[in-house]
């Protein structure tokens, strides 16, 4: 999630021009062209009145034409800010009308809006540079002939854009601007330098947009127990109306911008957009895939195809919509959309009744993955038709159902007999150790200023200046954190970026229970802990990290052999936490008992031997920093269970993954599961082991470095 927009805006929002309609002039006529503005100006015959409105007029088509276009840098303040890739300084407080203008001797051929012009210059709405934003480039015919430059062109959203859910539409909708209200944060990638010669690196410009109309301060998204998606933020003054908007891309999609919901509270649940014909799919309309793995099991002619989905907020103050506050689809990609019946093939329900149901509710979620959760069996919805018992077998936190026909001669006692498998589905049903809630940034912290604390003495891990610093103060246990130095650098994460992974990739931190606020220049913290248990707790995960490497790592062992003996260890010397689990009835961090938090963190296996996904995860890290070795935490979904954690390690030039906690089933080492998941590619997590990875573990311009290959 970006850091929130400050307030206060300037206004009024700037025109935006067309920059392909020069000046239409012969001898007497000169006519200047401006959306919004057509101003015609009739030359007479007296030269001097001639030449007066003359200058008039180039000095208003000057004002329009200035108004509406930022000019790019052309040269990198940073070489290799993020690897393969300069960065120049940052272009702010641009309007969502603004052209955007790069000096440029060669031509472009952007045919396509979505594509920009491969290989010239391209625009993307992430710092990743995977998401693309539609422009037009072209001529720039407000430069002159000595200095010619290109002209980038957001698309203006057409009603042909937008589509309203069922045909609904209620008042008046707010002209939702263009592409850049959508997108407020664009990256432009040039791979040419003006004069046309290739760069050696391509130049990348973050630009942000700004509109009169005040965005939303943040969006925070959460999964609801009935597995919907629920959108909070916080209040716009004056706001009429709040948009929902969903922007989609791929190949064959016609609409690309969706109104999902149109409230007046600042709130906002996907459960309103459920269909229901003999049974409920849910979320639908937020699914990342256009075929999912279930159905493709079944037509293998299918080609799946990913959709690149966007998720915002637009505040409309007057009919004037704000630039959207986006929100990050990580942690809801397991959403589900509707039940994979493929259990009851061979099912034998007519001589084992309810015995014959599965444990495990299998559904398909937005990303296109069979999922599953734990089944159950409400009594009172159970009735009777003729001969059958109609049994609807729901999945817990979904609510999805499938209806299933059960002869009643195979049932002797309908109330035991769905007592027993409701007990049976909460025993077998798998438990994951990974609370799906992300970092929170709150605005209602108090804000405490505290002083910079002097750098500590244990390792500090972070992919960029920012997060290293972010995550050394957490280390010290800082309260205040100051970030401002970091406010005009090129290349960097946005704060929510930095500051996740410096949660995730720092076990000294033990920050994965703190909440914190950001005020725009200094990130308040509100720990879990006093500093005095932080420094005590560091101090004895430091020393049993120190004392297991010595024991365990010998001199001359290859970066394979020491992962092999840190795994080894931690399998004979730690056991899963099942107590932690039970104790912790939700998915989210709030909801883990304050003495079971350690179960999640470093020291919780490393120390104590005992813990769940998170703290075999950080247990691992810390000794492979302690042993040398290039290691980091990766955090994901199960298909098979949800939340969890791993870790990813470099060997010689390729990464691998390991997953100690899957490594470690019930009991002291077992060759045969021990080794099951070490040091393997990420394609060779398969059947029960299969899973997605979150953005949230790594800033977003690193993580395809960390893909195993």
């Amino acid at each position: 999630m970006s850091a929130p927009h400050p307030p206060g805006w300037p206004a009024p929002a700037p025109r935006r021009r067309f920059p392909w309609l020069a000046v239409l002039g012969s001898l007497g006529l000169v006519i200047v062209l401006v959306v919004g503005l057509t101003v015609v100006l009739v030359l007479g015959d007296d030269g001097e009145e001639r030449e007066d409105r003359k200058s008039r007029s180039e000095a208003l088509r000057e004002r329009l034409l200035e108004d509406s276009r930022a000019e790019l840098p052309t040269t990198a303040d940073v070489e290799s800010a993020v690897p393969g890739y300069d960065y120049s300084t940052a272009v702010t407080g641009v309007g969502t009308d603004a052209d955007l203008s790069i000096a440029a001797t060669y031509d472009a051929d952007a045919k396509d809006p979505w594509q920009g012009d491969p290989g010239k210059i391209e625009v993307y709405a992430d710092a990743a540079l995977t998401k693309p934003v539609p422009v037009m480039i072209l001529p720039d015919v407000t430069s002159p002939d000595d200095d010619p430059h290109l002209a980038i062109s957001p698309v203006r959203l057409q009603r042909s854009h937008i589509t309203r859910r069922d045909g609904e539409v209620k008042g008046t909708l707010a002209d939702l601007g263009t592409f850049w209200n959508l997108n407020p944060h664009v990256y432009v990638v040039q791979y040419l330098t003006p004069d046309g010669t290739k760069r050696p690196r391509p130049l990348v410009t973050q630009v942000d947009f700004v509109s009169e109309t005040t965005a939303p301060a943040q969006v925070t998204s959460t999964v609801t127990p009935d597995g919907d998606a629920l959108l909070e933020w916080t209040p716009v003054e004056g706001a009429s109306e709040y948009l929902v908007v969903l922007e989609q891309r791929r190949a064959d999609l016609d609409d690309t911008v969706q109104v999902l919901g149109r409230t007046t509270e600042a709130t906002w649940s996907s459960a309103t957009t459920k269909k229901c014909l003999h049974g409920c799919t849910q979320n639908d309309v937020l699914k990342l895939t256009t075929v999912d793995g279930s159905t493709q099991a079944s037509l293998p002619q299918l080609v799946p195809e990913k959709i690149d989905a966007r998720l915002g907020v637009v505040a409309v103050v007057d009919r004037k919509p704000s630039v959207a506050t986006p929100i990050d689809f990580n942690g809801l990609e397991t959403l589900p959309v509707r039940s994979d019946r493929k259990w009851d093939q061979g099912a034998d329900l007519a001589g084992q009744g309810l015995a014959a149901l599965p444990s495990r509710f299998l559904f398909v979620s937005i990303d296109g993955s069979t999922r599953a959760t734990g089944a159950s069996v409400d009594r009172a919805e159970v009735t009777r038709d003729g001969d059958d018992w109609v049994v609807p077998l729901r999945g817990r936190g979904t609510r999805l159902v499938d209806p299933v026909r059960i002869p009643v001669a195979a049932v002797d006692d309908i109330d035991a007999a769905v007592a027993t498998f409701n007990e049976r589905a909460q025993r077998d049903y798998p438990l994951a150790g990974l609370d799906e809630a992300g970092i929170v940034i709150r605005a209602d912290l108090p804000k405490k200023p505290a002083p910079e604390l002097p750098p500590p003495d244990y390792p500090v891990f972070g992919s960029n200046e920012l997060t290293k610093f972010i995550a050394g103060q957490l280390i010290a246990g800082s309260t205040a954190i100051d970030i401002s130095e970091f406010a005009d650098q090129p290349g960097l994460p946005d704060v929510q970026d930095a500051l996740s992974e410096a949660v995730y990739q720092n076990p000294y931190a033990l920050a994965y229970f703190d909440t914190f606020s950001f005020d725009g220049t200094v990130i308040q913290v509100e720990a879990a802990y006093s500093v005095a248990e932080l420094q005590s707790r560091q101090k004895k995960i430091a020393d049993r990290a120190e004392e297991v490497v010595k024991s365990q790592i010998s001199a001359g062992m290859s970066v394979s052999d020491k992962v092999a003996a840190i795994n080894r260890y931690l399998v004979d010397n730690a056991d899963y936490d099942h107590a932690a689990i039970d104790a912790s009835p939700g998915k989210y961090r709030s909801d883990t008992p304050a003495n079971f938090r350690y179960a999640w963190e470093t020291d919780g296996i490393l120390v104590s031997g005992t813990g769940v996904c998170m703290s075999y995860a950080y247990a691992f890290q810390t000794l492979a920093e302690e042993a040398g070795i290039e290691s980091v935490v990766v955090s994901g979904e199960l298909a098979d269970g949800g939340g969890h954690a791993w870790n990813k390690v470099k060997v010689g030039d390729s990464w691998r993954a390991v997953d100690v906690t899957w490594n470690d089933p019930r009991g002291g080492w077992n060759p045969q599961w021990g080794t099951k998941y070490l040091l393997i590619r990420d394609a060779q997590f398969t059947g029960d082991a299969l899973r997605t990875e979150r953005d949230t573990w790594m800033s977003d311009a690193y993580l395809s470095q960390y893909a195993t290959r």
